[in-house]
């Protein structure tokens, strides 16, 4: 078979990538993937770069395995690029014992080989324990279900820790999170780029970091590039980085002592971060009470709850920082039209509707808290609003009319606050 391809590299060159796994001309980087709250290096990803036979010209990771694939050659590829990272991993592993290898695997030559067990003569002969091998896999490029879940037990079995790679990304099964139970999760560059200032992303990040916790898995936030995207990773219960923030691969990998020096700064970012949210906090609390009790002192004097809605309105015509308002009976009932101050326009979309006289609000955590655990005050989450369709937070009251109790619930906007390093 033909095996000669034109591989882009910073030297144009037609290579016979045949003699490339021939004669190993490949070169091991590493990138280091660190622990922030714990603040050290927990591993190095072992990454791939080729060497054009004849010449100190570097074939990237993508021209490479794309010419291997061609050529029929992505078993023997992958082989040998494993026997180089391991390799050149042997110096760090006996510099610090305890230092984990992210080692890739193609999942999709698990379809086509299996468990040959091929792997773990590779470890053994480089005299790296398998404790300190991370398996990464990409689930999405393995048709074989039953064979990848075989591959990851048996790995399991022999003491190999497995990541499941770019989680988050493209097509990538969630399902599979559950039932092949890793040890480590790595979330995609994807869903951390401007996470710190894109609350959906945010809120994805969220369930990830919950599901991977009720598996008992670690996560890895992958293609973290600035200390914003950094200290967001920490917020919403991230601990462990990885990305150009801290450093690029490098062939010639140095446990520096800056490393552990950012970690600090991370850390003492978003301790400074916590300590100014709370102060907006407590000075948005503040405002918010400010509002609601002048809603409630303007509802009390009302001679019957059908003037609600026009107080309401009332109330909000002059405000810029209420979405709605809307009164419950004790029982939870929506005894008011749902008022809404500046989008009310919004209501009208298909997707968001806003709740009316009649609707049986008794589930929601600003109606159980207040009535069932007998607070005064309740203050939500930020949420997309279903009325119309803001990010807002609510904020619910007990107040009396006439010797019977009521609750004022008002839904303010709430920006995302983008972290500011």
């Amino acid at each position: 078979m033909e095996s000669s391809i034109t591989i882009t590299s910073p030297a144009e060159a037609t290579v016979n990538i045949r003699e490339v796994i021939e004669q190993k001309s490949l070169v091991a980087y590493f990138q280091p993937i660190m622990s922030v709250t714990g603040k050290k290096v927990l591993g190095l990803e072992g990454l791939i770069r080729g060497i054009i036979p004849g010449s100190a010209g570097l074939i990237q990771p993508k021209p490479l395995f794309d010419a291997a694939a061609d050529a029929g050659l992505t078993i023997a590829l992958d082989r040998a690029c494993r026997d180089a990272v391991l390799d050149g991993f042997c110096d760090y592993h006996h510099a610090n014992p305890d230092l984990l290898l992210f080692l890739n695997l193609d999942t999709a030559i698990i379809d086509e080989v299996g468990g040959s067990n091929y792997l773990c003569e590779q470890v053994r002969h480089s005299g790296i324990s398998p404790k300190n091998i991370v398996i990464e896999i990409n689930e999405s490029k393995a048709l074989d279900t039953q064979g990848l879940t075989q591959f990851v037990d048996y790995y399991k079995s022999m003491g190999f820790l497995i990541a499941l790679d770019d989680v988050g990304a493209g097509f990538s099964n969630m399902d599979r999170i559950a039932g092949l139970k890793p040890d480590i999760v790595k979330i995609d560059r994807s869903i951390i780029q401007d996470m710190d200032c894109i609350y959906h992303k945010q809120e994805v990040f969220k369930s990830l970091v919950n599901l991977t916790n009720k598996i008992g898995a670690l996560i890895v936030a992958e293609g973290v590039e600035t200390r914003a995207e950094a200290i967001q990773v920490l917020k919403l219960g991230g601990q462990v980085i990885q990305g150009f923030y801290f450093a690029r691969p490098g062939q010639d990998y140095v446990l520096k002592a800056e490393l552990i020096v950012k970690t600090t700064e991370v850390v003492d970012a978003y301790k400074s971060l916590l300590l100014r949210e709370l102060e907006d906090y407590n000075q948005k609390c503040l405002a918010y009470t400010h509002t609601v009790n002048g809603i409630i002192k303007a509802l009390a004097v009302l001679d019957h709850p059908d003037e609600f809605d026009a107080q309401l309105h009332h109330c909000l015509i002059s405000t810029d920082t209420v979405d709605c308002a809307y009164v419950l009976d004790e029982a939870g009932i929506q005894c008011s039209d749902t008022i809404g101050a500046k989008n009310i326009g919004a209501c009208e979309k298909l997707v968001f509707h806003s709740a009316k006289v009649g609707v049986d609000h008794s589930i929601k955590n600003f109606y159980y808290n207040l009535i069932k655990r007998r607070q005064d005050t309740y203050i939500s989450e930020p949420y997309v609003s279903m009325a119309t369709g803001s990010l807002c937070i609510t904020y619910s009251r007990v107040f009396r009319l006439a010797a019977k109790k009521y609750i004022l619930c008002v839904d303010f906007l709430e920006a995302p606050l983008p972290v500011n390093p």
